[in-house]
């Protein structure tokens, strides 16, 4: 009995040691996915789609501080628009360093446009309104990304969804056509341009790229002679590209792209090897585009307006700034726009505002309206056709007004508040999708006029355009 007992012991003691090795091993054999998903571009974009699809980002709560300082900074102006150039949503960076803004960041940047009387109008309303269609609504401002990243798309759709805002979407659609992890497919760009939310328009088909050109030099592809290509060639291969990337644009959305955005901010004037490119390049893009994008100047660019260089519009590449820093940055911009008259708005003090109530602003716009964040008038958008439908009418921005700075002292009705502050002291959690016009007390005696000076930011220039399809920041 006893030599029984002792046979069995060598068996349990080697089941326990497999026991022990197994259970370290276990964590270790984790490792490889964690640092997957932690530590490389494509393997956190596996991570965010799951934290997006269980946990949709929120616009944040603005504190009354917060909600003041952004009325007080905002511009006031009219004709002209704000172009703003993000290109990553998110934590899949492949070298853009800080043209990747967080979720939480995105989302405050919405809530403070909002809460400082920001209309978000798309390319398209852009493109429309300078060749005399519907005028733009007054402090307008078009907000963009490039490529058709899946992070920026899957990010921002449900913050622009629930602050009643649009976006454009420059799309490389040979990226789409062959979209891998990193870029959206067509079917899900398809559904985003369905939504409303989303204006697809062009950043070239399959010539997103960079290349060594003679002397070793890293040049555009769109803006460079390839070894023994004369202009003529030069020529018919951009005008193949474009005429593909038009194509596939409208095959997927119903509509023909109006608006282009050059690859790395790239159009001839630099990074070229020869200087007849840019003369060649911007007649082909005037020949399907009423308007283009870049990104020269970062320190100087100004409003864009129906009497710029309609093919040489400058975007504002956004950083991780805060929300009232992008507010300031764009006052700048209207600060630097010649001939804009941009009056300050009427705010109170801090602790002047009446319960910490908004007060009322322009008449909202339907929840599905994609043009603006509000509007003098509703903007109807059709759903776009799929697969080469008719002809839709375009989509077009209001025509807004400038708010009234001052509300009646005695007597009648004052216009219904839009977002009563829970507690008082803290505003609402969600802003309403309207304009924050002017905050104004409202008192039995004449109101006061405090006017707040404009504010002068200036933006440093960025050393970097955009990045590649093959996730390449490119040094200026």
């Amino acid at each position: 009995m006893r030599s029984g007992l002792h046979s069995h012991a060598p068996v349990a003691r080697r089941w326990l040691r497999q026991l022990v090795s197994g259970l370290v091993a276990l964590p270790l054999s984790a490792l490889p996915f964690v640092a997957y998903v932690n530590l490389t571009p494509e393997g956190r974009l596996v991570r965010d789609r799951a934290l997006v699809a269980l946990r949709p980002p929120t616009l944040p709560s603005l504190t009354r501080a917060e909600l003041v300082a952004a009325t007080a900074a905002a511009p006031q102006y009219g004709g002209k628009v704000m172009a703003l150039a993000y290109h990553g949503i998110g934590s899949a960076s492949d070298g853009d360093g800080g043209f990747i803004v967080s979720p939480d960041r995105f989302g405050e940047h919405l809530a403070t446009l909002r809460a400082a009387g920001m209309h978000t109008v798309t390319a398209r309303q852009v493109a429309q309104a300078f060749d005399g269609g519907r005028p733009l609504p007054r402090n307008a401002v078009m907000i963009s990304f490039d490529d058709g990243r899946t992070d920026a798309m899957m990010f921002a759709d449900p913050l622009l969804a629930e602050a009643h805002m649009a976006a454009t979407m420059f799309v490389i659609t040979g990226a789409a056509a062959e979209p891998g992890i990193y870029y959206a497919s067509w079917d899900k760009l398809e559904g985003y341009a369905h939504s409303g939310r989303w204006d697809l328009q062009a950043h070239t088909d399959r010539l997103h790229r960079e290349r060594k050109a003679a002397g070793g030099q890293v040049l555009p592809a769109l803006t460079s002679l390839e070894p023994g290509e004369s202009l003529a060639e030069y020529r018919a291969r951009v005008r193949a590209d474009l005429g593909r990337a038009s194509a596939a644009i409208e095959d997927h959305t119903g509509h023909a792209p109006v608006a282009f955005a050059y690859p790395f901010g790239a159009y001839g004037a630099e990074r070229t090897n020869d200087p007849q490119v840019r003369s060649v390049l911007r007649e082909e893009v005037t020949q399907r585009y009423a308007v283009a994008f870049h990104q020269d100047g970062q320190a100087t660019i100004p409003l864009a307006g129906s009497d710029d260089d309609r093919l040489g519009l400058r975007r504002l590449e956004v950083g991780d700034w805060s929300g009232l820093q992008l507010i300031k940055r764009i006052r700048a911009a209207a600060d630097r726009t010649p001939g804009l008259e941009h009056p300050a708005p009427v705010t109170p003090e801090p602790d002047e505002v009446d319960g910490g109530q908004e007060p009322a602003g322009e008449p909202v716009a339907a929840p599905d309206t994609p043009g603006s964040t509000t509007s003098a008038a509703p903007v109807t958008t059709p759903p776009p056709a799929k697969r080469r439908a008719p002809s839709v009418p375009s989509v077009t921005g209001p025509a807004g007004a400038p708010p009234s700075t001052a509300v009646p002292t005695t007597g009648g009705t004052s216009p219904p508040s839009t977002a009563p502050v829970a507690g008082g002291p803290t505003p609402s959690t969600t802003l309403p999708p309207t304009t924050a016009p002017p905050i104004v007390t409202t008192t039995t005696t004449p109101a006061t006029t405090t006017t707040i000076p404009p504010t002068t930011t200036t933006t440093d220039a960025r050393g970097c355009r955009s990045h590649g399809q093959g996730g390449v920041c490119t040094p200026r």
